[in-house]
C-alpha cells in the first residue's frame, strides 16, 4: 500500500471514528439521559440528529448504528496496520490478511451502499436528517475511493477478498477461532435484539398503554381524589423515558389502590420553556398545547397516548393523526390549541414546575419527595406501598 494512500485512509478513518463516537453520545443523551438538552445538530424539525436517534431505525439487531460505525472504523484501522500488528504474538492471526487495501475498499463500498439506504429512510420515512450521519456516509465514500486500486476491476477485488478469506479458514486453528467469534457474535446479537438493553425506543414500541382502564380518569388525573398517595408526574412528549414511565404508572394504577396520579406538561422546548434559550425537544410545546385543548373536549387521555405513541413533529401531522378519532372536533381543537387561553395555561404549568426546581423529564413528586429519572417499575411499586398504597383484589 502506497504511503500517501495509507495516510489518507488513516485520516478519514480517524474522522469516521470520531464522528461515530460523538453520534453514540447523541444516541445516549437522546434515549437514556433525561437531563440532556438538544445536541448542536438538532436545529429544526427536519435537521434533527436527536430525533433520528430516538427512532427505531437508529439500530440494527438491538445495537445502535453508531456502534456499528465504531466497529467498522476500528476494523479498517486494524487492516491498515495489519502487517505491524501481525508481528505481535497476540495478533499473529492477522498474517492471513494479505490484501488489506482490497478489504478496506470492499467494506467501505458496502458501508456506503448501506448508508444510501439509511439516507432514503431518513428522507422518506422519518422525514428528518442527521447531518453527522450524512458526514459519515461521505467518509465511507471517500475511503472506498482512496482504497480503490484502479488497476484492478471491482469484480477482481471482490473475488480476491473472498478467496483470501477461504484460504484463511482452511487453516484449522483460524477456522476454530472464526467459528468461536461467530458464535459469540450471534450470542451478543441475540441478547441485544431480545432484551433491547441498548434500544429503549424499540422497547417502547413493543409496549402500549393499556386500553383496560380499571380506575377513574378525568383529564390529566388518574385515580380517586381521596387516595393516600399522590404522584405528580412531569413529562415531555418527546422524552422516551417519559413514555416508559407513563406505561409503568398505568400498570401501577391497575394493580394498586389508594394511588392518584396528576400529570403535568413540562416540555423541554425553547418555544415555550424559558429554561431553554434555543432548541430542545422541538415540537413538544405544540403537542402540549393540543393535549390541553383536547382536555376541554374530554379527550386528554386519548390524545396523550397518541402523542406518546406517534410523537408527531408538525401541526399537520398532529391534525392528521387526531382526525382518525371522529369524536374530536378538529376545527375547535386547532382553534383552542392556538388560543391565548391554552398558551397561558401551558405557561402556568411550566412556571409551576420551574418553581419546584424541575428542570428535567421525567420527574415525579410522590407525597412531596421529588425523583428525577425513570424509576424501575418494582422500585416505584414498593415505594408506593410503603406510603400506604395497597394491592387491588383483582380476583
Amino acid at each position: 500500500m502506497k504511503k500517501v494512500t495509507k495516510i489518507s485512509i488513516f485520516i478519514f478513518t480517524l474522522l469516521g471514528l470520531g464522528l461515530s463516537a460523538y453520534l453514540c453520545k447523541i444516541y445516549y443523551d437522546a434515549n437514556f439521559n433525561p437531563y440532556a438538552l438538544a445536541s448542536f445538530c438538532s436545529v429544526s424539525e427536519f435537521v434533527d440528529c436527536d430525533g433520528v436517534a430516538r427512532t427505531t431505525y437508529s439500530q440494527f439487531f438491538g445495537i445502535p448504528l453508531c456502534l456499528w460505525g465504531v466497529f467498522f472504523y476500528l476494523f479498517v484501522m486494524a487492516m491498515l496496520f495489519s502487517d505491524k500488528l501481525a508481528k505481535f504474538k497476540l495478533f499473529r492471526f492477522m498474517e492471513v490478511f494479505k490484501n488489506p487495501q482490497s478489504y478496506i475498499f470492499c467494506l467501505a463500498l458496502l458501508s456506503f451502499c448501506i448508508s444510501m439506504g439509511l439516507a432514503g429512510i431518513s428522507l422518506f420515512e422519518i422525514h428528518k436528517i442527521c447531518v453527522l450521519c450524512i458526514t459519515t456516509y461521505l467518509v465511507d465514500l471517500a475511503l472506498a475511493i482512496i482504497a480503490k486500486d484502479f488497476s484492478k476491476s471491482l469484480i477482481f477485488e471482490l473475488k480476491q477478498s473472498i478467496s483470501d478469506f477461504i484460504d484463511a479458514i482452511k487453516i484449522k486453528k483460524y477456522l476454530i477461532a472464526f467459528v468461536a467469534v461467530v458464535v459469540a457474535f450471534l450470542g451478543v446479537l441475540t441478547y441485544t435484539t431480545l432484551s433491547n438493553v441498548l434500544t429503549p425506543q424499540v422497547k417502547s414500541m413493543k409496549v402500549k398503554f393499556s386500553s383496560d382502564k380499571t380506575y377513574p380518569t378525568e383529564g390529566n388525573v388518574m385515580g380517586k381524589p381521596d387516595a393516600k398517595v399522590t404522584i405528580h408526574e412531569y413529562f415531555d412528549y418527546n422524552c422516551a423515558s417519559c413514555y416508559m414511565l407513563g406505561i409503568s404508572l398505568e400498570r401501577i394504577m391497575t394493580e394498586l389502590d389508594d394511588v392518584r396520579i396528576v400529570q403535568h406538561n413540562m416540555p423541554l422546548d425553547s418555544a415555550c420553556n424559558p429554561l431553554l434559550q434555543t432548541g430542545g425537544h422541538e415540537g413538544s410545546c405544540q403537542m402540549a398545547r393540543y393535549a390541553l385543548a383536547a382536555k376541554k373536549q374530554g379527550k386528554f387521555r386519548e390524545v396523550h397516548e397518541i402523542f406518546f405513541d406517534k410523537t408527531p413533529a408538525t401541526e399537520e401531522e398532529i391534525l392528521q393523526l387526531l382526525k382518525q378519532d371522529r369524536t374530536i372536533d378538529i376545527k375547535q381543537l386547532q382553534e383552542d390549541a392556538n388560543s391565548p387561553e391554552i398558551k397561558a395555561e401551558l405557561k402556568q404549568e411550566i412556571d409551576e414546575a420551574i418553581s419546584k426546581e424541575i428542570d428535567a423529564t421525567p420527574t415525579v413528586i410522590i407525597n412531596m419527595e421529588k425523583i428525577t429519572g425513570n424509576l424501575p417499575y418494582y422500585t416505584m411499586k414498593e415505594k408506593l406501598m410503603k406510603l400506604g398504597a395497597t394491592e387491588k383484589n383483582n380476583g
